[in-house]
Order: C-alpha cells, then sequence, then structure tokens
C-alpha cells in the first residue's frame, strides 16, 4: 500500500475544500475527523488520510482481471513471435 506524505494529504483537502466551498471553522471535525482536529481543513485531511487506501484496495481488486487479461494477451504475442 502507498503511503501518502502529509503535504499531498493536505494539498488534496485543499483540493477538496475549494471544490466543495467548505468554510473555514471546525464544524466537520466530529463529522469526519477523529475528533481532535481544530479546523475543517484538518479533518479533510483526516478523511483523506484514512479514506484513500480504502480506493486503493478496491481499485486494486477492480483492476485485476484487466491486468490479467492484458499479460495474458503478451504473453500470447510473445509465444506467437
Amino acid at each position: 500500500m502507498h503511503e501518502l506524505s502529509r503535504d499531498t494529504c493536505r494539498r488534496l483537502a485543499r483540493a477538496m475544500q475549494a471544490a466543495l466551498q467548505i468554510p473555514e471553522g471546525d464544524a466537520l471535525v466530529f463529522v469526519i475527523g477523529r475528533g481532535t482536529e481544530l479546523s475543517n481543513l484538518s479533518a479533510l485531511e483526516t478523511w483523506v488520510r484514512e479514506t484513500l487506501p480504502q480506493f486503493e484496495e478496491e481499485y486494486s481488486q477492480a483492476v485485476l482481471p484487466h491486468l490479467l487479461e492484458r499479460l495474458e494477451r503478451t504473453l500470447n504475442q510473445w509465444g506467437a513471435a
């Protein structure tokens, strides 16, 4: 599993805050954070850090059949040569 840097999580959180027009403040701390964050941005950062690994696992499972198909095609091309 790929470990995201704190800067990457912060940038993603800032982008999401801007895209969804989430205001400054701390209303999201108990909704999506751990309850210890001091701001909506920090809560978003926590949420991103904890949610992305779940997507990574789901995407890797979804892409497996496509990778297997591509590998078989590649191996068959080498076998035909």
